[in-house]
């Protein structure tokens, strides 16, 4: 059961890690870094940007946290929401590095956080979090990494450089760095573990267009047979995967139609949608319940819930919101994302509710949950200039 923040990285963010560019402090809101994983919640027009391949590494531009969904563009004029309760949850900032910028992708069941934290240099290395204190799990060779899920035994999955600058899907073991050594593509990430499988996606192509949605059990890799733009986000103890296909070029002309998805023993499932032309799924559950996001028949950006059978919209008085990862109690976090801040439905029939922010905080997003109810993300803070700082509610 995670969450996918898919190549979600958001189209900066990730597309910086990949080209092999390191992130620079931000100085203001609006460098703010784009949220990792999920591909899910990409917004119709304009389309994310397309992963560029690996090159050399230009010098540090902006960081890449792997945090949120970002917000969708192009909706309709919003209008001021009603008040929205605020749970009642603590919320505890999490140990940076270099006192710069950190994001958390995922809590497991012993309570393990992992993510990103930014280096003095500019560069993020994948991190873990265990007992208050930080780990930094190091690299390839290269210059970056990121860590995206943690499974119940411990294995990181995520992404790293090389030497040459090229990124891999990787997996740390005991603390040590593996590369997973997928073929076919150009780069590759891994978005979740459950079990022996490792999920994510690989592009065969320059383009958003050419991703591919991978599933690898132990060591054997299959490529999941979905129309192209694909993107594996999400993976369950029972071999169940969730996913988004469909996803096109900046310059592709044609109507957007990505789709929500759920694949297991080759075996595909469109979700469908709440009555607009698009889907994404970013989170599924032990039960093979499926949370992300839809455009609805009039136009509105909407969270939905997908119990198996059929897909309904999640109750909430917030603009464009997304639903980011669903636990086995039903418990579903996501974001607002007209006022940016991280919010949970106690369960998929209430209405939702807003996390705390820490002190001097602006802003936040919910990225990932596990089976206690312990929810991981990130806040923002302005002074003395932009930075994000991963989060742990409980």
């Amino acid at each position: 059961m995670r969450t996918r923040t898919a190549l979600a990285t958001g189209g900066v963010a990730l597309g910086m890690l990949l080209a092999g560019a390191a992130p620079a402090v931000a100085s203001r809101p609006d460098d703010r870094p784009t949220p990792r994983r999920t591909e899910a919640t990409r917004t119709p027009r304009p389309k994310p940007t397309a992963s560029p391949s690996p090159t050399s590494t230009p010098p540090p531009t902006t960081a890449p946290s792997p945090t949120g969904t970002p917000s969708p563009t192009g909706s309709p004029t919003a209008t001021t929401p009603a008040p929205m309760p605020t749970a009642d949850r603590s919320v505890v900032v999490l140990p940076s590095l270099d006192g710069l910028s950190t994001s958390a992708s995922d809590v497991n069941g012993q309570g393990v956080v992992v993510g990103s934290a930014q280096l003095a240099s500019g560069y993020w290395h994948a991190v873990r979090w265990v007992d208050g204190g930080i780990e930094d799990l190091g690299t390839l060779g290269g210059l970056n990494s990121q860590a995206e899920a943690i499974d119940e035994q411990g294995r990181i999955v995520g992404t790293s450089q090389d030497a040459t600058g090229a990124s891999h899907a990787v997996a740390w073991v005991d603390g040590k760095i593996q590369d997973l050594g997928l073929t076919g593509g150009i780069f590759s990430i891994a978005y979740d573990t459950a079990g022996d499988r490792v999920v994510g996606v690989y592009n065969v192509t320059d383009s958003f267009s050419g991703r591919r949605a991978f599933v690898r059990t132990g060591d054997t890799e299959v490529t999941i047979d979905v129309p192209p733009g694909a993107s594996a986000t999400a993976v369950n103890e029972a071999g169940t995967v969730a996913g988004t296909y469909g996803w096109q070029d900046w310059d592709d002309p044609a109507p957007d139609d990505y789709q929500a998805f759920v694949w297991r023993d080759g075996v595909t499932r469109p979700l469908g949608t709440l009555g607009g032309a698009t889907s994404t799924a970013n989170g599924i559950n032990d039960l093979g319940q499926v949370v992300g996001t839809s455009w609805t028949a009039d136009g509105v950006f909407a969270a939905f819930f997908w119990d198996g059978s059929a897909m309904r919209r999640l109750a909430t008085t917030a603009v464009s919101p997304t639903a980011q990862a669903v636990n086995d109690a039903g418990l579903v976090i996501g974001t607002e994302g007209h006022g940016d801040r991280a919010m949970i439905w106690p369960d998929p029939s209430a209405s939702s509710q807003l996390l705390p922010l820490p002190s001097d905080a602006v802003g936040s997003r919910a990225i990932n949950v596990n089976d206690q109810g312990v929810i991981v993300g990130q806040v923002d803070y302005l002074s003395p200039s932009w930075h994000g700082r991963a989060v742990v509610w409980r």
